[in-house]
């Protein structure tokens, strides 16, 4: 059925086109995944050189995904990225869409006078 399919549809374009057609089918999805994969690098740079930390109310950074992939996942497994499984499984897949996490000095109590150097 899907021969069938291609010979009228090459057919109709003519020998050039569908030879065209036929490249982009080959190539064209590698060279979307080669730049996505080049995306993921330089986002994973940049999250190398930002201090990432938790913050009250909000939560922690923990991964930077490429739109691409995260909207092809979606596509494909609607709510893949609810699921914290998933995204343990993802990250462990692809390291370098985590993010380093650095914590920030708890402060319990001070005196208005150390930050200040003004004795109360």
């Amino acid at each position: 059925m899907s021969n069938s399919l291609w010979s009228e549809f090459v057919t109709d374009l003519g020998d050039d086109l569908a030879h065209a057609v036929k490249e982009e089918l080959l190539t064209g999805w590698n060279a979307s995944a080669v730049l996505s994969g080049v995306r993921q690098s330089r986002i994973a740079e940049a999250n190398a050189r930002l201090e990432h930390c938790a913050i009250e109310g909000v939560g922690q950074h923990t991964m930077s995904v490429d739109a691409d992939v995260w909207h092809s996942w979606h596509a494909a497994e609607n709510g893949c990225w609810h699921d914290k499984g998933f995204r343990d499984w993802f990250a462990k897949k692809h390291p370098e869409t985590t993010v380093p996490y650095t914590p920030r000095k708890t402060m319990v109590g001070y005196r208005p006078s150390e930050i200040t150097g003004i004795c109360p």
